[in-house]
């Protein structure tokens, strides 16, 4: 027991140290924000939500007005947001203190349609006109105002409208304004109204590749001539463009499971080759104005663990956390395995040591003074040796030892004898 005792209390030490070290399991419900209801974000965030349900984990998707409250809300951890879609290049510095990125997933195309006679290639012609670049807080406006300061294309006579995709596009077409900013999809019904109107130009951004270099949060890609419609030769001719780059970010609490799933997540819904991106393009690991998290990095070097990649979520993670802690119980164990027959042997001989040591003594003090006054007190002393002596009980691998020590009793019993024969 003085040996087993000892290493459960060492090996309890190294699991309680180990567990506030590891992660526990995952939990199985956390929250993203995803812009607004009916979204490209909401409808990307409701399709990672059906690939989670598979491993039984519910993902809750909170609409907001788009990606700048999107990041609001994870700046707040008492919203309960663990992870939202937004845009590349609208973060704060100290969001880096508690915000990871897991990547890009999508380039959005920004299209710019304005009302003109003359062609319109630059910002700078912009001055003086009535535009729509977005509702205020949206992550559109933001980038787009970015764009126009840095073009010089804001003076007192520029007039920022405050109107939804739709009633821009309304107001274009009615004339009421000059210039509409919006993102879309190729196929969005808002883009095909703008493009069949009467009057209204799409803009060929001249300066997007050099505008992308200054503005982070912006991309330039180009719209293939005829990429819209074939049959009617939509575009007529390449379009250069500028599209937002969207990513995905976490809370640096949310589990490492979890940002794994989401990461697998993302790999099903993105990989695939679109208008403006390649086959396996994204999710990617893009320039950051904030920390790759350690999960992503992972991810992206060298992909799934062998246990993720042939066992299910749940197994791979308790596996995971099986090995993390025998891994420091074992390396703990070692020396104390090595170290237990030593201490098994000294717990037995120290004490058959002391008796030797009184023995000792008391020899020595036989030699050095023989007088009769002094014999009853050398008797009563060895006679408490001897009384210890029938009472110790060792293993048999000690019995050696301990006849030694009853010899050295007998010896010195003799001496006492002699002694006390001579007075």
């Amino acid at each position: 027991m003085v040996i087993v005792l000892p290493s459960a209390a060492i090996v309890l030490a190294v699991l309680f140290i180990a567990y506030r070290w590891i992660d526990p399991l995952p939990p199985r419900h956390f929250v993203i924000a995803a812009g607004a209801a009916g979204s490209g974000y909401d409808n990307f965030a409701r399709h990672y939500a059906r690939i989670l349900t598979r491993d039984g984990i519910e993902l809750e998707v909170r609409n907001s007005a788009g990606a700048v409250e999107d990041l609001d809300l994870l700046r707040d951890a008492a919203s309960g947001v663990q992870a939202a879609l937004t845009t590349f290049g609208i973060a704060q510095p100290n969001d880096a203190d508690t915000l990871y990125s897991l990547g890009g997933i999508f380039d959005a195309p920004i299209f710019i349609f304005y009302r003109d006679a003359e062609p319109t290639t630059r910002f700078a012609q912009f001055r003086g006109k009535r535009l729509s670049i977005g509702m205020p807080g949206t992550a559109l406006r933001s980038l787009i105002l970015q764009v126009l300061k840095a073009t010089d294309a804001v003076d007192v006579s520029t007039h920022l409208l405050d109107l939804g995709t739709a009633e821009a596009v309304d107001a274009l077409i009615a004339g009421e304004i000059d210039v509409a900013v919006f993102p879309s999809q190729l196929d969005g019904g808002l883009l095909q109204r703008a493009l069949g109107a009467a009057g209204i130009r799409l803009m060929n951004v001249a300066q997007a590749e050099a505008i992308a270099k200054t503005i982070p949060g912006l991309k330039h890609v180009v719209l293939w001539r005829g990429l819209i419609s074939l049959g009617r030769d939509i575009p007529n001719s390449d379009l250069d463009l500028l599209a937002s780059r969207n990513r995905l970010l976490v809370r640096k609490d949310l589990h490492p499971a979890l940002q794994y799933l989401l990461l697998e997540a993302m790999r099903k819904v993105h990989s695939t080759p679109g208008p403006f991106n390649r086959l396996g393009e994204f999710p990617a690991e893009q320039p950051n104005d904030l920390p790759l998290s350690p999960t992503a990095e992972a991810f992206y070097r060298s992909g799934p663990t062998f246990w993720q990649r042939y066992t299910s979520f749940w197994l791979a993670s308790l596996l995971n956390r099986i090995v993390f802690f025998i891994i420091p119980v074992v390396a703990t164990l070692i020396p104390v395995i090595g170290f237990a027959p030593r201490l098994y042997r000294w717990l037995y001989v120290r004490r058959i040591d002391r008796l030797h040591r009184l023995l000792g003594t008391l020899e020595r003090e036989l030699a050095q003074s023989a007088a009769s006054s002094q014999l009853i007190e050398y008797e009563t002393r060895i006679a408490r040796i001897e009384s210890t002596v029938q009472l110790l009980k060792v293993p048999r691998r000690f019995e050696v030892d301990l006849q030694r020590l009853r010899i050295h009793l007998r010896m010195v019993q003799e001496e006492l004898d002699r002694m006390r024969a001579v007075h």
